[in-house]
C-alpha cells in the first residue's frame, strides 16, 4: 500500500500517527461543516441520548448520610428546659433518625449493586449543536491508525454499548483507519451489528495494493485475502473517506430545523390525513 501510494521507503511518518489522523480528520470536517459541533475525545454524556448515563454517576458522588446530620439537634434538645417537652421531642428525634438511617441503609446497598455503566470517550464525534440542551450525537467514530485484536474488541464494545445505552436515535457509529491486511478488517467490517461500516483512509490505494498483491501470488484472483477483501468491499462494509464526508455532508443543518421540542403544528399535521 505504501508503494501505491508513492512513499518512499525509509521515510518517517509523525511520532503518534493516530493522534496526527484524528487531528486532521477533525480539522478537515470543522472546515466543511463548521455549524456542527466536530470534536475529538469527548463523552457520550455529553450528548442528548445519552446525557442520562451522568445522573447516576453525579448522584452516587455527592450522596452522604442524612442520620448523621440530625448529631447537631441532640444538643440542642438537650438544652430544652421542660423535662416533657424534651422527651418528646428526643422520641421524636430518635424517631426519625431510625428512619433516614434505614434510608442510608437502603442508599449504600443501591450504590454497591447498581452497574457503573460506562463508555470510553469517543474518538471524533460530530453533535448537532441544539441552544440551551447538550447537542445530539449524530456521527461517532473510533480511529485506529492500524488493528490489533484488542483494538478492534474495543471498537465492537463500544458500538454495542452505544446501541444499548442510547435514549433516542441512534448515532452513526463506524471505525476509520489506515489498516491494510483484509484479515484484520475483516473482524470490524464483516457482519458485526456493532458498527455501521469501516472507513478506510485511502481506499484507492489499498484497492490497487490488494490487486498487486493477489497479481503477485500463485492464488492470483483465487487469493483468499483478496476474496475477503473483495466481499467487504461489495457487502458495503468497507468505504472510502469520501463516504464519510457525504454523510457528514447529510446531517441537517441546525439552522434548517423549524421545528423543536414538541412544538408541532397539529392543524397541518391532521390537514394532511
Amino acid at each position: 500500500m505504501l508503494d501505491a501510494l508513492d512513499i518512499p521507503m525509509g521515510q518517517l511518518g509523525a511520532t503518534d500517527a493516530g493522534s496526527a489522523v484524528e487531528a486532521a480528520v477533525e480539522q478537515h470536517l470543522k472546515t466543511l461543516r463548521p455549524d456542527l459541533e466536530i470534536a475529538r475525545s469527548r463523552a457520550s454524556a455529553e450528548f442528548s441520548q445519552y446525557r442520562h448515563l451522568a445522573v447516576f454517576k453525579a448522584f452516587s458522588r455527592n450522596v452522604s448520610p442524612l442520620s448523621s446530620t440530625l448529631m447537631p439537634m441532640r444538643a440542642l434538645i438537650a438544652q430544652v428546659p421542660d423535662d416533657g417537652l424534651r422527651s418528646r421531642l428526643a422520641r421524636a428525634m430518635q424517631a426519625a433518625t431510625d428512619q433516614l438511617r434505614t434510608r442510608d441503609d437502603a442508599l449504600e446497598a443501591l450504590l454497591n449493586q447498581m452497574p457503573e455503566e460506562s463508555l470510553l470517550k469517543i474518538d471524533l464525534t460530530v453533535g448537532e449543536p441544539d441552544p440551551g440542551l447538550p447537542p445530539r450525537l449524530c456521527v461517532a467514530l473510533s480511529s485506529k491508525w492500524t488493528l490489533r485484536t484488542d483494538r478492534a474488541q474495543d471498537c465492537l464494545s463500544q458500538g454495542a454499548k452505544l446501541v444499548s445505552l442510547r435514549r433516542g436515535p441512534m448515532p452513526h457509529y463506524a471505525v476509520i483507519t489506515m489498516e491494510s491486511r483484509p484479515h484484520m478488517l475483516k473482524i470490524l467490517a464483516d457482519g458485526s451489528g456493532s458498527l455501521d461500516c469501516v472507513y478506510h483512509l485511502h481506499l484507492p490505494a489499498l484497492i490497487e495494493a490488494i490487486e498487486r498483491t493477489g497479481r503477485a501470488s500463485k492464488a492470483g484472483d483465487d487469493w483468499l485475502p483478496a476474496r475477503t477483501f473483495r466481499r467487504l468491499l461489495n457487502q458495503g462494509r468497507l468505504r472510502d473517506y469520501d463516504d464519510l464526508v457525504t454523510e457528514v455532508q447529510r446531517i441537517p443543518s441546525a439552522g434548517a430545523r423549524t421545528v423543536h421540542h414538541g412544538q408541532t403544528d397539529q392543524g397541518e399535521l391532521f390537514d394532511g390525513l
